[in-house]
């Protein structure tokens, strides 16, 4: 009897902390090079974003390349505007669920750190994915008011 309680507590604990299969299909589907197209919020031209995540303009993060690696959860991207730092930054990245939405959580890894150094990540919802585009959404605050900011991606053409 003990014998089979053990067994069935540990199923149910593997159960409870795999990886479900809409986020190993989300994973594997973002593998590859892919190009930030558009960034806009829901606000439309009311609203000017003058950083995100911290880092760099809208402008620098439009038409940046991304590429993911989902074996192991890393990544990079590099801007490319004339006014923007070009030089690439390495990320790391994944996917979870929580009920039935499927969130995006990335850090930036700045050079010479280790990714288990880095605490401060952003955390945006995957709203659609298909073989050639993706759109993730982040909440913020603007002026006491909460705005969404949207990512789309296409798959690079290379």
């Amino acid at each position: 009897m003990k014998r089979n309680l053990f067994f069935l507590c540990l199923s149910l604990l593997f159960v409870a902390c795999s990886t479900t299969k809409q986020v190993r299909t989300a994973q594997k589907g973002l593998k590859g090079d892919w190009t930030l197209s558009s960034v806009t919020t829901d606000k439309g031209n009311i609203v000017s974003i003058k950083t995100l995540f911290n880092q760099a303009s809208p402008d620098c993060f439009e038409g940046s390349s991304w590429s993911f690696v989902s074996n192991n959860n890393s990544g990079t991207y590099n801007f490319e505007g004339a006014n923007c730092d070009n030089s690439t930054h390495s990320i790391k990245w994944f996917m979870e669920e929580n009920d039935d939405e499927v969130f995006f959580l990335w850090k930036f890894i700045p050079e010479g750190m280790k990714p288990k150094d880095v605490t401060a990540g952003y955390k945006l919802k995957l709203l659609s994915e298909s073989e050639t585009e993706f759109v993730l959404a982040q909440d913020a605050s603007f002026e006491g008011n909460m705005m969404t900011i949207y990512y789309q991606f296409v798959k690079s053409q290379y």
